[in-house]
């Protein structure tokens, strides 16, 4: 009985986003490509590559910007949210198994007042201050459109965010000056803006997202005259949320790095510029598995190791799903990453096959870990 009952719970789900669709409802959810058409674009693994930008677009007017909670965030005053970009009663997503989801959420949200933002502006389809998709499907695209708006005779502002005050600042250093209009994720949810004259700009693939983001920090990673300043740091790193839920044996991990000479950085204790400048420098880096990930990403060029869960437990989870859930940002690093397996903290099919790998908490084998940081300690020597 309770798998007929989810049967028809689904069919009725489906019919309801049919319906949806067709605009009884007064708003829909789509799915890229929609709402500017490209008009050059090729697909690379499913990645669509944009070689026309469309910066010439002309400027729409009555948007709706609408924002809602979105997982996690320990930033104090910096909720975890994603943002929307309402046009003419459309929203449009990247995924089509989280779209249904996302339809829900973004329909409650239209409830909130909503109040105009005022000026010249230029927006992207969606938005997140989840520092881990921030990194891998946003930022680098905010940092191009921002210098690249610049271009235009009367130049819109572009509408940012970002996961904490540091990387404000860090977003304000590295782009043109007033060329953004950044508002805090709280300012987001309070109320839906309307903006009076905006460009939509074309949503970017992650794999494009990241390619502007390298190109667009390498030359201040590799100039000590540049935004990030050359400081002295740790050489040898492990870098960690010092969160129990990814580590189950977090402390006796910590002490085994700290035991074999290594730093433990937790990067929301130290300014991106500074925490960027140590990454890419670092003789020795192991990093935790999931968003921490993206702080490598962003800065590093040679290897590196990372805790990960067996490709035991690993394999079982659907791989159509896999690449939404950051797997695409760890393929883009794919050449520098060395793993060092690990066990899950609860041996589970059903959670290897619900959960993704990088959701799931670690045990790791500190007999086997000592031994790598012993091996380490002694090239080094």
């Amino acid at each position: 009985m309770p798998q007929l009952r989810d049967y028809f719970t689904e069919v009725i789900q489906q019919l309801w986003m049919r319906v949806a669709d067709l605009g009884v409802f007064g708003y829909k959810h789509c799915l890229d490509p929609g709402i500017l058409p490209l008009r050059s674009q090729h697909t690379c693994s499913r990645q669509v590559i944009i070689s026309n930008l469309n910066l010439d677009a002309s400027p729409l007017r009555d948007l709706m910007v609408v924002a809602h909670p979105y997982r996690y965030s320990s930033i104090p005053n910096y909720p975890s949210i994603e943002v929307w970009t309402l046009v003419e009663g459309q929203t449009s997503g990247a995924s089509s198994f989280y779209r249904r989801v996302q339809y829900h959420t973004i329909r409650k949200s239209l409830r909130k007042p909503s109040r105009p933002l005022v000026g010249s502006f230029a927006v992207m389809p969606q938005l997140t201050s989840h520092f881990g998709h921030w990194v891998g499907d946003y930022l680098g695209g905010m940092i191009w459109y921002a210098k690249q708006l610049q271009s235009l005779p009367d130049p819109p502002r572009l509408l940012a965010i970002s996961p904490s005050h540091e990387w404000d600042q860090f977003l304000i250093d590295i782009c043109p000056e007033n060329s953004l209009y950044l508002l805090s994720p709280q300012q987001f949810l309070e109320v839906n803006w309307v903006l009076q004259s905006a460009i939509v700009l074309p949503r970017l693939s992650p794999w494009q997202n990241l390619c502007l983001l390298r190109d667009c920090l390498s030359a201040s990673l590799s100039s000590s005259e540049g935004p990030l300043p050359s400081v002295d740091g740790p050489r040898r790193i492990f870098l960690c949320s010092q969160r129990q839920e990814r580590i189950l044996n977090l402390e006796a991990v910590q002490d085994l790095f700290q035991d074999h000479g290594y730093s433990v950085l937790n990067p929301t204790s130290h300014s991106p510029k500074q925490l960027l400048r140590w990454i890419r420098l670092a003789s020795s880096l192991w990093c935790e598995h999931g968003s921490m990930v993206m702080n490598v990403l962003l800065a590093r060029d040679h290897p590196y190791r990372l805790l990960e869960l067996s490709p035991l437990n690993s394999c079982r989870y659907p791989s159509e799903l896999h690449m939404l859930g950051g797997g695409v940002y760890n393929s883009f690093h794919l050449g520098l990453i060395k793993p060092f397996y690990c066990q899950p903290a609860v041996d589970s099919v059903r959670l290897d096959r619900q959960l993704h790998p990088y959701q799931r908490q670690l045990v790791v084998d500190l007999d086997a870990l000592s031994q790598e940081l012993a091996r380490e300690g002694r090239r080094v020597q």
